[in-house]
Formats: C-alpha cells, sequence, structure tokens
C-alpha cells in the first residue's frame, strides 16, 4: 500500500470523526438551548435552581462546543483551515454590522419583537455560505 494513500485515508477518517463528533455538540447544545428557552417560555419547571441548571448546562455545552471546535481546527490542513479562518472573518464581520444595524432597527422602532437569535442565524448563515464559498473558490 502507497504510504501518502494511507495517511490521506486516515485524515479523511479523522476530519470524518471530527466532523461528526461536532454536528453532535451542536446538536446537543442547540437541543439544551430549546429546551430551556422553552421550558422558561412555558412555565414547564416551576423551581428557579432547575432553570439556573439548564442556562449551566447549555453554558457548558457551549463551552465544550468550541473546544471541539477548535479541535477540528487543529486537525485541518492548512487549506481547509484557510477557508475556515476566512469564513470566521467574514462571519464576524457580517455579525458585527449586522448586530450594529439591527440595533439601530430596534432603537428607531422599525423592529419591534427583537430576538438575539436573528443575529445568530445572520451569523451561521454568512459563516456557512464563506465556507461554502471558499471550498467552490479552491477545488
Amino acid at each position: 500500500m502507497n504510504p501518502a494513500t494511507a495517511q490521506g485515508n486516515d485524515y479523511d477518517r479523522r476530519s470524518i470523526r471530527d466532523n461528526l463528533a461536532l454536528a453532535g455538540w451542536v446538536f446537543a447544545w442547540m437541543a439544551s438551548l430549546t429546551i430551556s428557552d422553552k421550558a422558561q417560555l412555558y412555565g414547564w419547571w416551576t423551581a428557579e435552581w432547575i432553570t439556573w441548571l439548564s442556562i449551566a448546562v447549555n453554558a457548558g455545552l457551549g463551552v465544550w462546543l468550541i473546544l471541539r471546535y477548535i479541535r477540528l481546527l487543529r486537525g485541518l490542513d492548512e487549506l481547509q483551515r484557510k477557508i475556515h479562518f476566512d469564513a470566521l472573518g467574514f462571519g464576524l464581520g457580517i455579525s458585527m454590522v449586522g448586530c450594529i444595524t439591527y440595533s439601530l432597527l430596534v432603537t428607531c422602532g422599525y423592529i419591534t419583537d427583537e430576538e438575539v437569535t436573528d443575529i445568530f442565524a445572520l451569523m451561521c448563515v454568512s459563516y456557512s455560505a464563506a465556507c461554502m464559498y471558499g471550498v467552490w473558490k479552491y477545488r
């Protein structure tokens, strides 16, 4: 067997494993966010300590998600890392401009039902679009 082929296969397996692990942690984090949000909204929990616990679990899963993402980035090759870092820069810039614009729209009264998740969605979509563009650009 060609050593370069074996190394490429190991890289592919590790990349798939790390991406699936990250997707799993994103799902767990978003599930805990949804449960905490809906429980508060619909009054599922009456004890305040349960609400605090759900918030702490969500924050803990968020920190673990960040650590998994850093691990994923460290395991990428140079081109994939460049694509992700460019996408992070684009996503951060769009999020900052979008957040300030959104804040001004709320202040001026054009948006009355403001939600933080609107900014989060903008950040996720801009990062994902930038990743897809980077993969297309360097294919």
